[in-house]
């Protein structure tokens, strides 16, 4: 059984996922956040710093917030992304539109 990724919501619009973003977690996790983008202090970041490890499911996640993101003119920041993460959007050629940097990466 996997872990299940939680996210913690602060109301600067900055968000943080925690445990693994997995096939497994990110269904329950699109489930809690579909009203995510919605609200009257849209997210505009996460931290990935404590996502022990993503997949494609992830990815897919991810590229779907930006995608919502940008359908309301707004842009998101991901940070902190594990590196097989990164490898997997570059593998997918979805680096270029998905804004997100890796740990210990510079804005």
């Amino acid at each position: 059984m996997s872990e299940a990724c939680s996210i913690h919501i602060g109301d600067d619009g900055s968000a943080s996922l925690s445990g693994m973003l997995t096939f497994e977690s990110v269904p329950g996790l699109f489930r809690k956040t579909e009203k995510l983008f919605q609200v009257i202090t849209p997210v505009t970041s996460i931290d990935l710093a404590k996502v022990s490890t993503a997949d494609s499911a992830g990815l897919a996640l991810l590229l779907e917030w930006q995608a919502i993101q940008r359908k309301a003119e707004r842009r998101l920041e991901i940070r902190n992304a594990p590196s097989g993460l990164l490898s997997l959007a570059q593998l997918c050629e979805a680096d270029d539109v998905i804004n997100m940097t890796g740990r210990g990466s510079q804005p």
